[in-house]
C-alpha cells in the first residue's frame, strides 16, 4: 500500500481480498494470476503489503491477538518458502501440492471464516494490469 495512512475500511477490504487470494483453490489462483498477467509470487508479495492493514486493524481493535498470530503464521510460511533455492515452490504445480501452500490456504480460510463469516469471498478485480474485467 502507499505511504499515506490507510482508512480502516480500506485496510479491511485489502486484507480480506489478499486473504481471499491465498484461500481459494489452486485452480482459481492460477486463473486469476493468468487474467492479470501476474506471477505466483505476487500472491505472497500482496500479502506482505497487507502488513500495514493488519497493524492498522489491530490498533483499531478489529482483529485480536489470536488473529494477529494466525496472520503472522501465514507470513512466516511464505517467508520460509522464499529464496532462489525454493523456486520450485512458486510454480503453478506447487500451488496444488506444496505443503507450504496447502497450510497457507488452510490458515487463510480459517482467518476469512472468522473475519468475514465464510472463506468464500469474491475474487478481487484489478484495473491496473489491463486484464479483461
Amino acid at each position: 500500500m502507499s505511504e499515506q495512512r490507510l482508512s480502516e475500511a480500506s485496510a479491511w477490504k485489502y486484507l480480506i481480498e489478499t486473504l481471499t487470494m491465498l484461500a481459494v483453490d489452486a485452480r482459481d489462483q492460477r486463473t486469476w494470476l493468468d487474467k492479470y498477467r501476474l506471477e505466483t509470487d505476487d500472491l505472497a508479495l500482496d500479502y506482505e503489503n497487507a502488513r500495514a492493514s493488519i497493524v492498522l486493524l489491530a490498533e483499531a481493535g478489529r482483529i485480536d491477538v489470536a488473529m494477529e498470530s494466525r496472520l503472522a503464521r501465514i507470513d512466516a510460511i511464505l517467508d520460509a518458502m522464499s529464496g532462489a533455492e525454493q523456486a520450485s515452490r512458486w510454480t503453478y504445480e506447487a500451488l496444488t501440492a506444496d505443503t507450504g501452500w496447502l497450510k497457507v490456504r488452510q490458515l487463510a480460510r480459517e482467518a476469512l471464516t472468522e473475519l468475514a463469516g465464510t472463506w468464500h469471498q469474491p475474487l478481487p478485480t484489478l484495473g491496473i494490469y489491463g486484464g479483461s474485467q
